[in-house]
């Protein structure tokens, strides 16, 4: 996004000072004037981004209060609202050339273990060359310092102690080499009904999502699972575009998202629309014979939806539960999400070392309503943890997914899986999966 603003023009301020023995003033003191530095230029330049677009403008201090001799990433952090927990900066690709992003062909939560050192547990696997090596999702590995390769002990835990059974040479790939956003799409045949199982990773463009949603199409399902666990979000069209294939007819043509905007934005929104708010709508699907958001759109027409989630379900992983629930009933099986009812636009200038990706709006569906901060709660709570049962994903008695596919049944759902306390058994988590920062940023 590139807007060209004025320079925000900095007030003079002058000060009065009173002695304590007489009611005669001093002479106004000179105005100060910032001091000027090497980033002064760019910091002036963040602050008139952040001044016209974040969505907690009014939060902001006063242009003349702020240092603009600190660095880029600081003066920007400084700048930031209590209330943001997700605005962020980072280097410009078009000032210092295009970074790529690295993968090991496998997602992973690091542990810390107290007698085993830092402990990685497979999440999930996309590089087939490591498949056909034996990892396998739950599997433990710990990495050994050799030199040219990169070599990890691969294991398990057993109260909380790692237990090497193997060696495995590892190599760095591209991210997106062979990476496809659908880790998995299936039918399974459950009480003469078919049901449709999506495990999604990440909202990227809609071309992924199109044969698995011509396939649940074609095979008229009855059901479908969203395996929602390990997206963390991404792109707003795509999330309409997997909404719009998802949602009852009674939604076609209603609203599928609106948003609000700060004081300055909403202004500008309301001189041109007419509405200080913004609004997306659901098309009617065309089911293969024309394209809508750059890919077709065929209509599944569900009556419910059942969405699997973790604590890193997030952002357009959320909207989609949000959104779709004005229209059909969306039951949640796992854990409470994520909470972020808010979104991003990347704001860049060529000439600038760095990008800024501060929240400009937050979401609502028809109702008016949004996601929680605290996140979405499940109707269904099966734990997540390294002590929880990890069949591979897909398999019908892995405990999220057997539990979806209990509730259509109609059964008493499995039970939910009561994690270990981490701290008892000596493995604590350490930060986010490694899955979680490599998405897009809308969302």
């Amino acid at each position: 996004m590139k807007r060209i603003i004025p320079l925000i023009g900095l007030a003079l301020i002058t000060f009065n000072s009173c002695s304590s023995d007489s009611d005669i003033s001093l002479p106004d003191e000179p105005a100060k004037v910032p001091a000027i530095g090497v980033y002064t230029k760019e910091n002036q330049w963040i602050y008139e981004q952040m001044n016209h677009y974040y969505l907690w403008r009014e939060d902001l201090q006063d242009s003349l209060s702020c240092d603009y001799t600190t660095d880029p990433v600081t003066f920007y952090k400084a700048l930031l609202s209590p209330k943001d927990r997700f605005s962020y900066c980072s280097r410009n690709t078009n000032y210092t050339g295009p970074a790529e992003s690295i993968s090991y062909g496998f997602a992973y939560q690091k542990y810390k273990s107290a007698t085993d050192g830092d402990l990685l547990q497979v999440l999930y696997v996309t590089s087939g060359n490591l498949k056909k090596r034996g990892l396998r999702r739950g599997d433990w590995l710990r990495k050994l310092s050799r030199e040219e390769h990169t070599f990890y002990e691969l294991g398990e835990v057993k109260v909380g102690i790692f237990h090497v059974r193997d060696t495995l040479s590892i190599e760095a790939i591209s991210w997106n080499e062979n990476r496809n956003t659908v880790y998995m799409d299936s039918i399974y045949s459950v009480n003469d009904a078919k049901v449709g199982y999506l495990c999604y990773l990440e909202f990227d463009g809609t071309k992924d999502l199109e044969e698995p949603l011509k396939k649940f199409y074609n095979n008229h399902i009855d059901e479908l699972i969203l395996d929602l666990r390990y997206n963390p979000g991404g792109y707003v069209r795509t999330c309409r575009y997997l909404c719009n294939s998802i949602v009852h007819e009674q939604g076609y043509n209603k609203i599928f998202q609106q948003c609000t905007y700060n004081d300055r934005i909403s202004k500008e929104y309301l001189e041109k629309n007419g509405s200080s708010i913004t609004k997306e709508y659901y098309d009617i699907p065309t089911n293969g014979n024309e394209q809508i958001l750059g890919s077709e759109i065929y209509g599944l027409n569900l009556k419910r939806l059942y969405v699997l989630t973790s604590q890193n379900t997030a952002s357009a992983s959320e909207a989609t539960i949000v959104c779709l629930r004005p229209f059909m009933d969306v039951i949640v099986i796992g854990e409470q999400t994520y909470g972020k009812g808010v979104g991003s636009w990347t704001i860049s200038e060529k000439q600038y070392k760095y990008m800024l990706h501060p929240i400009i709006m937050r979401y609502y569906n028809a109702s008016m309503e949004t996601t929680p901060d605290d996140g979405i709660p499940a109707n269904w709570e099966v734990k997540g943890g390294y002590e929880t049962i990890k069949q591979e994903l897909g398999d019908m008695n892995e405990p999220l997914l057997a539990t979806a596919l209990s509730c259509i049944k109609n059964e008493a759902p499995y039970p939910s899986i009561i994690t270990l306390q981490t701290r008892s058994t000596g493995l604590i988590p350490v930060g986010k999966p490694s899955f979680f920062n490599k998405t897009k940023v809308e969302y």
